[in-house]
């Protein structure tokens, strides 16, 4: 924030005296609750609760990930769950809140009664030491996992409380599971994780080995290479007696129990079900060993060939270590592909990595020529289809695993790059005759040829002869820089040489020292650089600051005729006849059934049609402004549809639209028509990648001339209809300037409004029968927007852009007779080509919009009347007089009075809901309005532009109203394809029934996005324009709505003072009623608007 040094108050919280959280163990867990409510209310709102709400938050957590469990009111977790919480370092800091004991180092002692053959052999508890081994006396209270000891709550160990959870499942057993077996094998289990607790043990408990192995470890030993590879597998295990190997090969199968010899004792070794499934599959092994490509299988996954059980057995860590003890190395690779500047394949090569005692080696292997590449490609083929688990391949042994057919396949692509010809050539690229007659050539920069000046010698005068003309570009296939000298003399002789070639119709011309043919658009532009630089020296205009380095050529682009200071290019339109109000509309045969127009919208679609029957000859185009929501794009996809239908084999249509609009556009298409009715391209995302022509297939003379961004020759298919973004016709103009189209429609045309952008100057390029400029608002700021719209539907109709902005002013600027008569004859111009119609006019069984006025009086609160005054008074001490300090102070003041938590920035988010509410009368009179809106069961809109205000607005609806608001900006993805595009979650709030509230950017919705579900506009923050404002209210005000419709705009004021939300709702008024005649436009607003503005003492603010 801009004056967050000014501000220093502490944040406030507001608590809920009176309800306890009640801590309870028991042998299964712990358990919190809270009098009064249940343990789903305590999850699903925590800070509902402040007094509990971090504890509550956090069990929310360990719900969600599965530590936690819902039983009643209780929220339960599990010592299994608990002592899983303590490793993980995830919730170290968090663990405070669960308020459990401190972890002693005690431990059990264990006795024993009979042997391990009596049915009534028994393992007992027979009291507990500490960690030097001394008996606990009295003996610790257990409750579960909580030990009490002297008074004192401790945890046992996880160790230790695993060595009672084996005794307790060892006395649980069933009379008839009481034998020696059953008992070796739970003796052996409690052994295990008693050494691992450092559990004292009863002499005969000390002595009586039984080894019940969980895990395996598998030695490996390698014999042979490549195909003829042996591996022989040794099964082992922790403590294994060592004649465990011996034991095991003795018999044919393998048996329950070992009972092996080892010293003075007799060890038991007791298999489990899961271990002998490992162990029979090995015993299956002749001679434990596995050859050829049943090796291959198994050293890369012994899974595989070991059984299901084999992932819970064999340790993939000790495994990895016995392989590599083994020398059973193999390798993974990737292809590499290298290019050089222009692009051109220069090396492919596989990267091959190989981990050997945690590090990782790395080879390349390169092919030298596409056909050794093409027989890799086989043999790989070959081995994946045989599901072979690796390719031999040069003494390598290359893994294939999950991504190896993506490799292959990338390899293959490759391939067939290195051998296809090149496909397009710069003559193609270069012919003026492919584009509009509005294209004046190609641009003169290029990136291997620019024209190169320097001085001779420093201490020498400004004249020609000091001045040293040449030619650099760079060497084929090469980064030499070559320079071939020029004098004025040999500048003469090649502009003799261009011209002509010129007269004699060659499009390429020779210059000695440069070795190949020149271009002749290019040749031209270096004759003409000589040339001015030679007037330039001559004048003394000439400097050498930026000729020290050779400057970056720019990639070309098609010349334009900008009609900015002159008319270069028009096309001349004739005395159109006016077309009658109820002219039938010629409706496709493709719409369907139930889709009817409305009477306006036929009427478009007949004033469409008679415009586009008198093109090309008398009419290039329709600038159609009708006002937001009365269905422009129906009108325009029913013209499309019967045009392509007369005429079937049409040039194709061109739609360019915001890249949010693409999916609009096809759910129209597919909503209106009968399928295939329209073929579309979406020339856009994945599928504009695949259309895309690979760098391999340009001329070198392309790209060394930075055109590398075009299209494949068949990019088009059979598609009738290509949508597409105006960023896409800004990068691919050659491609799609090349083109002929019958129908091109910028949607949303307000995007090329601006002369200068690239995107409008792409537009103007295409070549096209008939344009259509679609928007709502034809003039936004002035009178300039208009020109341009209509120098791309008609060229020159209105004239060079100097000519017509001296000649033409705004209504509201218009003072002298003169003047206004001139703005009476821009309409008349204008009328034939112009259809705007606006809902109050047509759409008569459109609900009302109502706008309340109650939520304009808003009082300040104190505490915004304090900040207000000392941010003006921080703002008179510290501004300078520069524009950027009163911006500033606006922005901040604009801020205050809808989000009066603006002294730093977090405080909104350490603030509760409660206080937030209080601190806030926006916010106080939206949760109020919010909640009649519920009773009605209607759905509301809030528009904010600010994203941690939307964050505060989504919080406090969630508290109020017990549900997720969605929020959408501009940079929700808008892709067609995603599966959280900004469409798709429109729709889920229009189609979920009842209540709902959608917080919007201004900004995000400018362009095509419709929610008629919605019938409550809340204008949370203001713009700083109508005209986007009204935009955004329309996108529910529009044709589909079926309820009245409200808008709130919700002002803070003050008795004393014209507070800032006051002056810019003043304002937005004002230039809402200018822009009531188009010619207007609305505008955004200006700083010297707000000069007058009040502090709280009624005093200018900017005084």
């Amino acid at each position: 924030m801009v004056f967050d040094r000014f501000f220093s108050r502490p944040s406030s919280s507001q608590g809920d005296p009176g309800l306890q959280v009640e801590r309870a163990y028991s042998n299964e867990g712990l358990s919190y609750s809270v009098q009064g409510i249940t343990a789903t209310e305590w999850l699903a709102m925590p800070f509902m609760y402040p007094s509990h709400a971090e504890l509550g938050a956090l069990l929310a957590q360990l719900f969600e990930e599965g530590y936690a469990s819902r039983d009643g009111d209780r929220v339960f977790l599990g010592w299994k769950d608990v002592y899983r919480l303590l490793d993980n370092v995830d919730y170290q800091g968090s663990l405070g809140l669960l308020e459990l004991p401190p972890i002693e180092a005690i431990r059990p002692a264990l006795s024993s009664r009979g042997s391990l053959t009596d049915p009534d052999f028994s393992i007992v508890m027979s009291g507990w030491v500490d960690d030097a081994g001394a008996e606990i006396n009295p003996a610790p209270k257990l409750s579960g996992a909580v030990a009490t000891i002297g008074g004192k709550e401790t945890l046992l160990p996880a160790s230790a409380w695993k060595v009672l959870g084996d005794i307790a499942r060892f006395h649980k057993r069933p009379p008839e599971e009481r034998n020696a077996d059953s008992n070796r094998r739970y003796w052996g289990d409690i052994r295990r994780d008693a050494l691992a607790a450092h559990t004292q043990l009863s002499d005969f408990l000390e002595k009586t080995v039984v080894l019940t192995p969980e895990k395996l470890r598998l030695g490996l030993r390698k014999s042979g290479e490549d195909e003829a590879k042996t591996v022989e597998v040794t099964p082992d295990f922790d403590e294994a007696p060592s004649r465990w190997v011996e034991m095991f090969d003795r018999f044919s199968s393998v048996q329950d129990r070992y009972d092996i010899p080892n010293g003075q004792e007799l060890v038991h070794v007791v298999i489990a079900p899961e271990v002998k499934t490992v162990l029979s599959e090995i015993k299956r092994m002749p001679g434990r060993r596995v050859s050829g490509a049943r090796a291959e299988a198994f050293v890369r996954n012994p899974y595989a060939l070991l059984g299901p059980d084999a992932a819970a057995v064999i340790d993939a860590d000790a495994f990895e270590t016995a392989r590599e003890e083994a020398d059973l190395s193999f390798q993974r690779f990737s292809p590499s592909v290298h290019r050089d500047e222009q692009g051109q394949l220069s090396q492919v090569s596989l990267l091959i990595e190989e981990t050997r005692q945690d590090e990782v080696h790395g080879e390349e292997y390169v092919f030298a020529s596409p056909d050794e590449l093409g027989k890799f490609n086989a043999k790989l083929a070959d081995r994946i289809a045989r599901e072979s688990q690796c390719c031999i391949w040069e003494g390598y042994e290359l893994e294939i695993l999950g991504e190896t057919p993506q490799h292959l396949e990338q390899l293959r692509q490759v391939f067939d790059e290195w051998t296809a010809p090149q496909k397009v050539s710069m003559v193609d690229v270069f012919d003026l005759s492919r584009y509009s007659g509005r294209i004046e050539g190609i641009g003169k920069e290029e990136r291997y040829a620019s024209p190169f000046i320097a001085r001779k010698d420093a201490g020498a005068g400004w004249f020609p002869d000091n001045v040293l003309f040449g030619l650099q570009f760079l060497m084929p296939d090469s980064d030499q820089v070559v320079t071939v000298p020029m004098d004025t003399g040999r500048v003469e002789e090649f502009a003799q040489v261009v011209r002509d070639a010129r007269e004699t119709g060659r499009s390429e011309v020779s210059l000695p020292g440069y070795p190949g043919p020149i271009p002749l658009a290019v040749a031209e532009g270096v004759v003409k650089t000589f040339t001015k630089t030679l007037d330039d020296v001559k004048k003394g205009r000439f400097s050498t600051s930026d000729l020290d380095k050779p400057k970056p050529v720019e990639r070309q682009h098609l010349v334009l005729k900008a009609n900015i200071d002159a008319v270069e290019y028009e096309e001349q339109r004739a005395q159109l006849l006016g077309l009658s109000p109820d002219a039938p509309a010629r409706l496709p045969k493709s719409l369907k059934p139930d889709i009817s127009l409305k009477d306006h919208q036929r009427y478009g679609v007949s004033w469409l049609q008679h415009l586009w029957r008198l093109s090309p000859t008398h009419c290039r185009g329709a600038l159609l402004g009708d006002d937001m929501g009365l269905g422009k794009t129906i009108q325009l996809l029913t013209f499309i549809a019967a045009s392509l239908e007369d005429e079937p084999n049409l040039d194709p249509v061109l739609v360019v639209a915001p890249v949010a609009l693409l999916e609009n556009w096809k759910e129209e298409i597919d909503k209106f028509f009968q399928p295939g009715t329209l073929p579309v391209l979406t020339l856009y995302g994945a599928t504009l990648a695949e259309k895309r022509l690979p760098k391999s297939q340009l001329d070198q003379e392309l790209t060394r001339q930075g055109i590398t961004r075009l299209l494949r020759n068949d990019w088009l298919g059979d598609a009738k209809v290509v949508l597409t973004t105006y960023e896409t016709l800004r990068d691919l103009e050659f491609s799609l300037a090349a083109q002929h189209w019958s129908i091109m429609v910028c949607d949303e045309a307000q995007k090329i409004k601006n002369p200068n952008a690239m995107v409008t100057r792409a537009a103007k390029k295409q070549n096209v029968r008939f344009r259509v400029a679609c928007t709502g608002t034809p003039v936004e700021n002035t009178l300039t927007d208009l020109w341009c719209l209509f120098d791309f539907i008609q060229p020159g109709l209105l004239g060079a852009l100097s000519d017509f902005g001296r000649r033409y002013r705004k209504p509201i600027e218009a003072e002298t007779d003169e003047e206004k008569e001139r703005v009476e004859e821009l309409r008349e111009i204008i009328r034939p080509q112009l259809l705007r119609r606006e809902k109050k006019d047509v759409a008569r069984d459109l609900p009302a919009k109502i706008v309340e006025e109650s939520c304009r009086r808003l009082p300040i609160s104190t505490n915004q009347r304090a900040l207000y005054s000392q941010a003006i008074s921080a703002f008179r001490k510290t501004a300078t007089g520069n524009g950027s300090a009163h911006l500033g102070v606006l922005q901040f003041l604009r801020r205050l009075c809808s989000d009066p938590l603006v002294e730093d920035q977090y405080q909104s988010d350490r603030t509760s809901v409660n206080q937030i509410i209080e601190d806030s009368p926006k916010m106080a009179w939206l949760m109020k309005g919010l909640e009649q809106v519920r009773q009605r069961g209607d759905k509301a809109i809030v528009f904010c532009e600010f994203r941690d205000l939307q964050r505060t607005l989504q919080r406090c609806i969630a508290a109020t109203f017990n549900f997720h608001a969605d929020i959408i900006n501009g940079d929700t993805s808008a892709a067609a394809d995603h599966a959280e595009s900004r469409q798709k979650r429109i729709r889920a709030f229009q189609e979920k029934p009842g209540f709902g509230v959608i917080i919007l950017s201004p900004l995000a919705v400018g362009f095509g996005v419709n929610i008629q579900a919605a019938n409550h506009v809340v204008h949370f923050t203001r713009t700083w324009n109508p005209a986007k404002e009204d935009q955004a209210t329309d996108r529910a005000y529009r044709i589909g709505q079926q309820k009245d419709v409200y808008v709130y705009y919700p002002v803070i004021v003050a008795h004393d003072f014209t507070t800032f939300d006051e002056k810019l709702d003043q304002l937005l008024d004002w230039k809402r009623s200018l822009s009531a005649d188009m010619l207007n436009g609305s505008g955004e607003m200006n700083m010297s608007e707000f000069l007058d503005l009040q502090n709280v003492d009624g005093t200018n603010a900017f005084a």
